[in-house]
């Protein structure tokens, strides 16, 4: 039985939103009836949040700058007085009438993600094709399909979260970054389907940035859990690349094309010895 519930929400410049976002929170809490605290983590907002926050009932925490997304709720993770932490955003997008059925399952598994549906999460366009891009690759990192990698509603035993710190973003990448360390290492995931609501006020998140990061994060996740699979892949395309020159070499008899099709080769084994030394190391490691 979960005997009380920290809720940690970290807030930059999200006045108009983080009022209605503890209230409704704190009411789907109070209908589960057990104890539990809202910490609020303004990361440096120049306007009203953090008093919108204490008007809503909610602890405060506040940061003199914006130190980023990860830090902030590293630092409301470490404050929680709980041994589960439920997180969410501030801006009005994710359903508190979830809480109940995240709280239920989080006795049976290690962590219960909100894995966000609608068009709201999908998007348009580029960012349509990048966000299936990431659940397609997320999920060949880890072996498992993952539908939504990067949901800011969640709940986890805390001492579990405490665990990864030390390889966990400081910015946007830290929920993804939990998200694989967790699956990685075999620990019990579960995802319910949510209704992604329009979040109020003005989105900080940089697309080409916190892309570029979250690539970054899964290359670590398979460098850190399963480096031959990412070894692999690079010899994979090396390879291809040499039997298209082969290709054209025969085509042509370019000896030029013959060398790029030999290098390729030869650089494919160097690659995948690479990764055998890799795994083996990790091997070693967890053991």
């Amino acid at each position: 039985m979960i005997e009380g519930v920290s809720l940690v929400i970290p807030a930059y410049n999200e006045e108009g939103a983080v009022n209605g976002v503890v209230l409704g929170f704190r009411t789907a809490l109070e209908k589960v009836g057990i104890p539990y605290e809202v910490l609020v983590v303004d990361d440096g907002s120049t306007d009203g949040t953090a008093h919108e926050a204490v008007d809503a009932g909610a602890e405060v925490l506040e940061s003199p700058q914006n130190l980023g997304y990860g830090l902030a709720l590293r630092r409301g993770i470490v404050a929680a007085r709980y041994s589960y932490v439920l997180i969410c955003d501030a801006d009005g997008t994710y359903p508190a009438s979830s809480v109940p059925e995240l709280i239920r399952l989080a006795e049976h598994f290690d962590m219960v993600v909100a894995a966000r549906t609608g068009p709201h999460f999908r998007g348009r366009g580029v960012r349509a094709l990048a966000r299936g891009g990431l659940r397609m690759f997320s999920s060949f990192v880890v072996g498992r399909r993952i539908p939504d990698v990067n949901s800011g509603l969640r709940i986890f035993r805390k001492a579990d979260c405490l665990r990864y710190f030390g390889i966990l973003s400081p910015g946007f990448s830290f929920t993804t970054g939990l998200t694989l360390a967790m699956i990685s290492d075999a620990r019990a995931v579960a995802f319910i389907p949510i209704d992604y609501g329009a979040r109020v006020g003005q989105s900080k998140i940089r697309f080409i940035r916190d892309t570029l990061r979250i690539a970054q994060v899964l290359m670590q996740t398979m460098v850190r859990h399963n480096p031959i699979k990412l070894f692999a892949v690079i010899t994979t395309v090396m390879w291809f690349i040499a039997l298209i020159a082969a290709i054209l070499w025969l085509i042509v008899g370019d000896a030029a094309v013959g060398l790029v099709a030999a290098a390729a080769v030869m650089g494919g084994v160097f690659v995948f010895s690479i990764g055998l030394l890799a795994e083996a190391v990790r091997v070693r490691r967890d053991f």
